[in-house]
């Protein structure tokens, strides 16, 4: 994953982004190109170590797991594949991946969760050379001043070369990007 993240400098800011990621007090949201084609929704489930096939997933059973929920925003729709706006409202190990991954859609260039549970893999067709997520933006409140930051971080060069090629698949040699 590319993108913005945040440091603590001292042991007392350190414990105070602590407190702010515990209480979900962070703005994040992250940029993805999926499989697939991707409706505005939320998704919310109780994520565990082991959903049964011995990665991390959701877990249908009542009272198991951490709560995790992802605001999804299509962007972009591409020939087979959708920009997608991926808001936490909670953050989770491997939350993104694992929600897309599980609705159907998996992240472009994703090695670990390319199947619903107990599904068939999904072929990764795309070309992307490594995971197509990105953490795009990441609001807090200053652990020290107290001020309010925002911060902002464009698409890296390989993620916008893969969205181009998605845009116009016909151009790339063999017919695939």
């Amino acid at each position: 994953t590319s993108g913005l993240m945040v440091f603590a400098r001292t042991a007392e800011a350190e414990r105070r982004l602590v407190q702010m990621f515990r209480k979900h007090d962070l703005r994040r949201v992250y940029l993805a190109i999926v499989h697939g084609h991707v409706e505005a929704r939320t998704i919310e489930s109780h994520l565990v170590r082991d959903r049964g096939d011995g990665l991390r997933g959701s877990t249908a059973q009542a009272g198991e797991g951490q709560r995790a929920v992802t605001h999804l925003r299509p962007l972009e729709y591409l020939p087979g594949y959708t920009l997608v706006e991926c808001t936490l409202e909670t953050g989770r190990t491997h939350q993104i991946r694992i929600h897309l991954a599980e609705a159907g859609h998996m992240v472009c260039g994703e090695k670990v969760y390319v199947r619903r549970l107990h599904g068939k893999p999904v072929k990764d067709r795309s070309g992307a050379p490594r995971q197509a997520l990105h953490a795009a933006e990441l609001g807090f409140v200053h652990p020290v001043t107290g001020q309010r930051l925002e911060f902002q971080m464009p698409l890296p060069g390989d993620t916008n070369r893969l969205l181009e090629r998605l845009r116009n698949p016909r151009r790339c040699a063999g017919g695939h990007p």
